[in-house]
Protein backbone atom coordinates (compact mmCIF):
# COMPACT_ATOMS: atom_id res chain seq x y z
CA UNK A 1 0.00 0.00 0.00
CA UNK A 2 2.69 2.61 1.08
CA UNK A 3 4.57 1.65 -2.48
CA UNK A 4 1.17 2.88 -4.02
CA UNK A 5 1.03 6.03 -2.64
CA UNK A 6 4.49 6.99 -2.99
CA UNK A 7 3.66 5.85 -7.09
CA UNK A 8 0.72 8.55 -6.58
CA UNK A 9 2.73 11.53 -4.61
CA UNK A 10 5.67 10.93 -7.52
CA UNK A 11 3.42 11.03 -10.25
CA UNK A 12 1.48 14.28 -8.88
CA UNK A 13 5.14 16.00 -8.20
CA UNK A 14 6.14 14.79 -11.86
CA UNK A 15 2.87 16.51 -13.22
CA UNK A 16 3.25 19.57 -11.22
CA UNK A 17 6.72 20.01 -12.52
CA UNK A 18 5.68 19.52 -15.97
CA UNK A 19 3.21 22.10 -16.13
CA UNK A 20 0.29 22.17 -18.53
CA UNK A 21 2.46 22.78 -21.96
CA UNK A 22 0.86 26.28 -22.31
CA UNK A 23 3.80 28.70 -23.28
CA UNK A 24 4.25 32.01 -21.79
CA UNK A 25 3.00 35.05 -23.63
CA UNK A 26 4.89 38.23 -23.04
CA UNK A 27 1.47 40.16 -21.94
CA UNK A 28 -1.69 40.53 -23.20
CA UNK A 29 -2.74 38.33 -26.69
CA UNK A 30 -5.37 39.97 -28.77
CA UNK A 31 -7.93 37.94 -29.50
CA UNK A 32 -11.15 39.73 -30.35
CA UNK A 33 -14.38 41.24 -28.09
CA UNK A 34 -14.69 40.04 -25.04
CA UNK A 35 -17.79 37.90 -24.69
CA UNK A 36 -21.00 40.34 -23.67
CA UNK A 37 -23.84 38.00 -23.13
CA UNK A 38 -26.47 38.54 -26.12
CA UNK A 39 -24.94 38.98 -29.03
CA UNK A 40 -26.12 42.82 -30.29
CA UNK A 41 -28.58 42.59 -33.19
CA UNK A 42 -31.94 42.16 -33.86
CA UNK A 43 -33.31 38.56 -34.24
CA UNK A 44 -35.10 36.77 -36.46
CA UNK A 45 -36.68 33.84 -36.90
CA UNK A 46 -36.53 32.50 -40.14
CA UNK A 47 -37.40 28.98 -41.84
CA UNK A 48 -34.55 27.17 -43.30
CA UNK A 49 -34.53 23.33 -44.56
CA UNK A 50 -34.30 22.20 -40.97
CA UNK A 51 -37.34 24.23 -39.91
CA UNK A 52 -36.84 27.25 -37.90
CA UNK A 53 -33.85 28.91 -37.56
CA UNK A 54 -32.43 32.20 -35.66
CA UNK A 55 -30.63 34.81 -37.74
CA UNK A 56 -28.80 37.50 -35.95
CA UNK A 57 -28.52 41.10 -38.48
CA UNK A 58 -25.75 42.92 -36.99
CA UNK A 59 -26.18 46.04 -34.86
CA UNK A 60 -25.37 48.51 -32.67
CA UNK A 61 -28.84 47.94 -30.86
CA UNK A 62 -31.26 45.63 -31.05
CA UNK A 63 -34.14 46.88 -32.41
CA UNK A 64 -37.72 47.35 -30.47
CA UNK A 65 -40.45 44.79 -29.98
CA UNK A 66 -42.65 46.39 -33.51
CA UNK A 67 -39.61 46.73 -35.40
CA UNK A 68 -38.44 44.09 -34.82
CA UNK A 69 -41.63 42.18 -35.93
CA UNK A 70 -42.02 44.82 -38.85
CA UNK A 71 -38.46 43.48 -40.14
CA UNK A 72 -39.65 40.10 -40.02
CA UNK A 73 -42.31 41.05 -42.27
CA UNK A 74 -39.91 42.14 -44.47
CA UNK A 75 -38.40 38.84 -45.12
CA UNK A 76 -34.40 37.88 -45.66
CA UNK A 77 -32.04 39.87 -46.98
CA UNK A 78 -30.42 38.23 -50.11
CA UNK A 79 -27.59 37.33 -47.91
CA UNK A 80 -29.89 35.27 -45.55
CA UNK A 81 -31.74 33.94 -49.10
CA UNK A 82 -28.43 32.90 -49.86
CA UNK A 83 -28.08 31.00 -46.54
CA UNK A 84 -31.29 28.99 -47.48
CA UNK A 85 -33.23 30.85 -45.28
CA UNK A 86 -36.72 31.73 -45.87
CA UNK A 87 -40.35 32.86 -44.58
CA UNK A 88 -43.84 31.18 -44.41
CA UNK A 89 -45.34 34.63 -43.59
CA UNK A 90 -47.70 36.07 -45.79
CA UNK A 91 -45.80 38.75 -48.23
CA UNK A 92 -48.54 41.12 -47.73
CA UNK A 93 -50.38 41.97 -44.21
CA UNK A 94 -49.31 43.41 -40.90
CA UNK A 95 -48.76 42.65 -37.50
CA UNK A 96 -49.05 45.03 -34.47
CA UNK A 97 -47.35 43.90 -31.35
CA UNK A 98 -47.54 45.41 -27.71
CA UNK A 99 -46.26 44.20 -24.46
CA UNK A 100 -47.86 44.73 -20.86
CA UNK A 101 -47.82 43.00 -18.04
CA UNK A 102 -45.55 39.52 -18.95
CA UNK A 103 -47.70 38.98 -22.13
CA UNK A 104 -47.18 39.85 -25.34
CA UNK A 105 -50.20 40.54 -27.82
CA UNK A 106 -50.04 40.42 -31.59
CA UNK A 107 -52.86 41.65 -33.61
CA UNK A 108 -52.30 39.67 -36.89
CA UNK A 109 -53.93 40.97 -40.01
CA UNK A 110 -55.04 38.34 -41.74
CA UNK A 111 -56.90 35.01 -40.26
CA UNK A 112 -54.54 32.78 -38.52
CA UNK A 113 -56.47 29.29 -40.70
CA UNK A 114 -53.95 31.00 -43.44
CA UNK A 115 -50.78 30.75 -41.62
CA UNK A 116 -48.98 27.12 -41.43
CA UNK A 117 -47.17 26.19 -38.07
CA UNK A 118 -43.93 27.58 -39.23
CA UNK A 119 -45.25 31.08 -39.68
CA UNK A 120 -47.11 31.09 -36.33
CA UNK A 121 -43.44 30.07 -35.10
CA UNK A 122 -41.64 32.60 -36.94
CA UNK A 123 -43.60 35.11 -35.09
CA UNK A 124 -43.76 33.66 -31.68
CA UNK A 125 -40.17 32.84 -31.48
CA UNK A 126 -39.24 36.66 -32.92
CA UNK A 127 -41.25 38.21 -30.81
CA UNK A 128 -40.25 36.34 -27.56
CA UNK A 129 -36.71 37.23 -28.28
CA UNK A 130 -37.72 40.78 -29.18
CA UNK A 131 -37.25 43.80 -26.37
CA UNK A 132 -40.23 44.36 -25.22
CA UNK A 133 -42.14 46.04 -22.08
CA UNK A 134 -42.16 42.66 -20.11
CA UNK A 135 -38.85 41.82 -17.80
CA UNK A 136 -39.08 38.32 -18.06
CA UNK A 137 -39.80 35.87 -21.03
CA UNK A 138 -43.03 36.92 -22.66
CA UNK A 139 -46.76 34.97 -22.57
CA UNK A 140 -47.23 35.45 -26.43
CA UNK A 141 -51.29 36.25 -27.34
CA UNK A 142 -51.94 35.73 -30.42
CA UNK A 143 -55.50 37.45 -31.90
CA UNK A 144 -56.51 37.26 -35.37
CA UNK A 145 -60.30 37.77 -37.36
CA UNK A 146 -61.00 34.08 -37.35
CA UNK A 147 -60.72 33.13 -33.55
CA UNK A 148 -62.74 34.01 -30.60
CA UNK A 149 -60.35 35.50 -28.13
CA UNK A 150 -56.39 35.38 -27.99
CA UNK A 151 -54.47 32.22 -28.61
CA UNK A 152 -51.57 31.81 -26.60
CA UNK A 153 -48.68 30.03 -28.27
CA UNK A 154 -44.71 29.72 -27.06
CA UNK A 155 -41.68 29.07 -29.12
CA UNK A 156 -40.71 25.19 -29.55
CA UNK A 157 -37.22 26.42 -29.95
CA UNK A 158 -37.34 27.96 -26.34
CA UNK A 159 -39.53 25.84 -24.20
CA UNK A 160 -38.77 21.65 -24.86
CA UNK A 161 -40.71 18.88 -22.96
Amino acid sequence: MTIRLRSIAAAALLLTACGCAIPDTAGAVKSGKAATGIESGTRLYFLSPQGIRLTIRPGTEREGLQQTLDTLMAGPTRTEQHAGLGTALPASGKVTAAGEDGTVTLRLSWPTSALSPYAIQQLVCTAEDAPATTATAPRIAVVSSDAPGPVFAQCDLHHTG
